[in-house]
């Protein structure tokens, strides 16, 4: 909880009571909430149900007797999450002889940033930075890495899909990634995943379904809209607070534009042409909002002169099924 003693503001938060002030910001963000399906109480490791459509049951109704047919199938994977913190701190150095040493306490409490306009900055930008990391281990993490920014949990483009592909468990376009995408290709490109999409995945309503596309890609795709004049609502929904978003055969097209610099930063490769087609709850992002281990705290530390914040909280990532997937890259 938030205390105030000995003329000193401390917050203090774990369990439940951190989930409010830290993880409800990152995990029911609109732009998380568009991409996965979020499981609020996986500690550790949690099994992720999936149940395939039934086909085919109708039979003649003449005469006696039971004779069952058609079946129904359910898979399970698991979704594993592992305890992540983040410690930072901030000294009021940093704003002494700038303009917003008027925000400072007065007299002998000015090196004091407790209770100030800076704590809530701090906090709030923590908030933005887990929500920004979050998405770049759920497609870029990779546990075996040496890059502590990505080997926290393992991600689509850095483990999944490549092992996916290897195993010829989804379908795989060569997009050339490394080669800048020219007229004609956006289109082409999106054509060709769609094209060899899954009968599962083809058969879910378009209104269900996403591809989620780098921004070169994206850019290349309403490019070739416009080089060969089309604008039509078949290709360029408008949404209601006035901006708009582009779709294929119904299906939203959405730009991830951090994609290309995580991919040339952590992967090597410049001009990533990815594309990941999925059905929008397949892709899983895990934590446990009831945790007794989820802390916030922020404190001033008066041995370093520095006010300090810390969060904790679990954090993982998974797929519930490979036959609602289909990529490019």
């Amino acid at each position: 909880m938030a205390i105030y003693e000995n003329g000193q503001f401390n917050i203090n938060l774990i369990g439940e009571q951190a989930q409010e002030l830290l993880l409800k910001p990152v995990f029911f963000d609109a732009e998380v909430d568009e991409i996965f399906d979020t499981m609020l109480l996986v500690n550790k490791k949690q099994n992720i149900g999936y149940v395939g459509a039934m086909e085919n049951i109708l039979q003649l109704g003449d005469g006696c007797g039971w004779t069952p047919k058609g079946s129904m199938s359910i898979f399970e994977r698991c979704i594993e999450t592992e305890f992540v913190k983040a410690n930072v701190e901030l000294c009021f150095d940093e704003f002494k002889d700038t303009v917003y040493k008027q925000l400072l306490k007065k007299g002998t409490q000015i090196d004091n940033l407790e209770g100030t306009i800076f704590m809530d900055l701090l906090l709030l930008r923590m908030q933005q930075a887990v929500r920004k990391q979050a998405l770049l281990l759920s497609f870029f993490g990779d546990k075996s890495s040496a890059n502590n920014d990505v080997n926290i949990v393992d991600g689509m483009w850095s483990v999944y899909i490549p092992n996916l592909v290897a195993l010829n468990l989804v379908p795989y376009i060569n997009s050339n990634s490394g080669v800048p995408l020219g007229a004609g290709d956006g289109i082409d490109l999106l054509q060709a995943v769609w094209e060899n999409a899954s009968n599962v995945l083809s058969a879910v309503p378009e209104a269900e379904k996403v591809m989620l596309v780098s921004a070169n890609v994206y850019r290349q795709y309403l490019v070739d809209l416009q080089n060969n004049g089309i604008s039509s609502n078949m290709h360029l929904e408008l949404l209601m607070n006035g901006t708009s978003r582009l779709t294929f055969n119904g299906i939203e097209v959405k730009p991830m534009y951090d994609w290309q610099g995580y991919a040339s930063a952590y992967q090597g490769i410049n001009d990533a042409n990815y594309v990941l087609y999925t059905k929008r709850d397949n892709l899983v992002m895990g934590t446990d909002v009831t945790s007794p281990l989820n802390q916030v705290q922020a404190w001033q530390d008066w041995e370093t002169e520095k006010l300090k914040a810390k969060i904790k909280f679990y954090l993982g990532f998974n797929y519930k099924h490979n036959e609602l997937i289909t990529v490019a890259y």
